[in-house]
């Protein structure tokens, strides 16, 4: 984790992740840029990384306009500098129309950009981190947990790139608060919930206040008829790519308990409880007898302190853990 901070302040970034970070400030001089392009072309898989890191900018595909007018920008200012920038004819035509999608971390042209360039904001893998934003509103990301952010006159615009994010937004009826998930975008102006990638499945808990779930595949009228409406204890699970999702009442406190940095089980299976703490372990738990995964676990396990979580849940839990030379926790009946 370290050294990819740090590669955030190399002269010449090595990985897609740095590359976005140089690329994002206020102002790039044209040595980085032509830095860029050489990064770009000397493999063929980088580009694909840089679009991979870039990829909740599909929340803001309607701006494309205002994307075109900075690559207009970069264009003259190769001109001029006699360099060759991010856009020269180095790039394939294929290409260019790519870089279109995510130039938004370039600097904008116009008296009033329609939106204000997105940041990037993620945790690491173990790790539970509490974000402030400009507009008042709090986020709290569960370990290894990316999301995008992006202001407009009209919205405010946040995109779940992976993992689990929980919003106490702040309040501004003119300005609602949106959280693209997959292809769901749950639409509040001031509240508090919850929203998971879950391996192949999604889910939207409410704790507080009003959300409004609906499609941003399907056209507006269509979107509109999707549109779910929860009510706090409520939460909704769907499957990306599928329609309809369903609806339960949950204990939410408990199940965004994370948030608080600890977990809570009640009466759930083993197999469970090992999934869900594994994200924050940082060490490999394998259930070694199988007769073990459904047995049922009550208990709450914080994630702070001394001692290690998985120390944790050997003395709090009818288990042994037995730890092997290869770097794995084997979970055996007490």
């Amino acid at each position: 984790m370290i050294q990819r901070l740090t590669s955030l302040f190399d002269r010449r970034p090595q990985t897609a992740e740095a590359w976005l970070a140089r690329m994002r400030r206020p102002s790039v001089p044209a040595r980085d840029q032509a830095a860029f392009l050489e990064w770009l072309e000397a493999d063929d898989d980088h580009l694909q990384q840089y679009e991979a890191a870039k990829a909740g900018l599909a929340e803001l595909s309607p701006l494309s306009g205002a994307f075109s007018a900075d690559l207009a920008r970069l264009r003259r200012r190769a001109v001029r500098s006699q360099r060759r920038l991010l856009i020269a004819g180095g790039l394939a035509t294929g290409a260019v129309a790519a870089l279109a999608a995510f130039v938004l971390v370039l600097p904008g042209v116009g008296r009033e950009p329609p939106v204000r360039a997105g940041r990037l904001y993620a945790s690491a893998p173990g790790q539970i981190t509490d974000v402030a934003l400009e507009d008042g509103s709090r986020v709290t990301l569960d370990a290894d947990t990316r999301i995008q952010v992006a202001y407009s006159r009209d919205a405010r615009r946040v995109v779940l790139l992976r993992g689990a994010a929980y919003f106490d937004v702040a309040h501004n009826a003119e300005q609602p608060f949106q959280v693209a998930a997959e292809d769901r975008r749950v639409i509040v102006t001031g509240t508090r919930f919850a929203v998971a990638l879950r391996k192949s499945q999604a889910e939207v808990s409410l704790l507080e206040g009003r959300v409004a779930i609906g499609r941003t595949d399907v056209g507006k009228a269509r979107a509109l008829e999707r549109a779910v409406a929860l009510a706090p204890g409520q939460q909704a699970v769907f499957t990306p790519g599928r329609d309809g999702l369903r609806v339960r009442r949950i204990d939410v406190d408990a199940a965004t308990a994370w948030r608080e940095r600890r977990l809570v089980f009640h009466d759930t299976p083993l197999s469970v409880v090992i999934d869900e703490a594994g994200r924050y372990a940082g060490t490999p738990m394998v259930i070694a007898d199988p007769a073990l995964a459904d047995m049922r676990v009550t208990a709450v396990l914080p994630l702070t302190g001394e001692a290690g979580l998985i120390d944790r849940m050997d003395a709090l839990l009818p288990i042994t853990v037995e730890h092997t030379a290869d770097g794995r926790a084997l979970i055996r009946a007490d």
